[in-house]
């Protein structure tokens, strides 16, 4: 009994750190991205072909990472925009694309933002990483 709990609780620890996430690489948002420097082992990262045209993506911003699972999509983008600044452009930038903003938390090194656009989930964190920020978008349908 207790090694079938073991093996339950790992297969549910592997499941929620990305095991059978796949990685897809697609064309980047026209204008938006720049693709980071080309150095010895470092790997382009493109936004997924299947990423909604209704999420903005802030200019200027590297795509650092793009997971699917299902109708479940976590990019993370990189950018040298202020916290304060990247957080507005996503209030702003939704809700001229038609997402309600459900929730928002605003702290100086930290910023969250949950939005709904009909059957559609978006949520936005954007923090401090380094000398720039980071902006994580998680994308995906509700009830799923």
């Amino acid at each position: 009994m207790e090694r079938s709990s073991a093996i339950a609780l790992a297969l549910c620890v592997a499941v929620s750190f990305g095991c059978g996430k796949s990685e897809r690489a697609g064309p980047t948002a026209e204008g938006a991205l720049e693709t980071p420097a080309k150095s010895k082992g470092a790997r382009i990262v493109d936004l997924p072909a299947d990423f909604p045209r209704d999420v903005p993506v802030i200019k200027g911003a590297t795509v650092k990472v793009a997971m699917s699972q299902g109708n479940r999509m976590v990019v993370h983008l990189y950018t040298s925009s202020p916290v304060a600044e990247a957080a507005k452009f996503y209030d702003e930038a939704l809700k001229g694309q038609g997402w309600q903003i459900e929730s928002s938390t605003i702290a100086s090194d930290m910023s969250t933002l949950s939005a709904r656009k009909g059957r559609s989930l978006c949520g936005v964190t954007v923090s401090r990483e380094g000398r720039g920020t980071l902006v994580r978008l998680a994308v995906s349908e509700a009830g799923s």
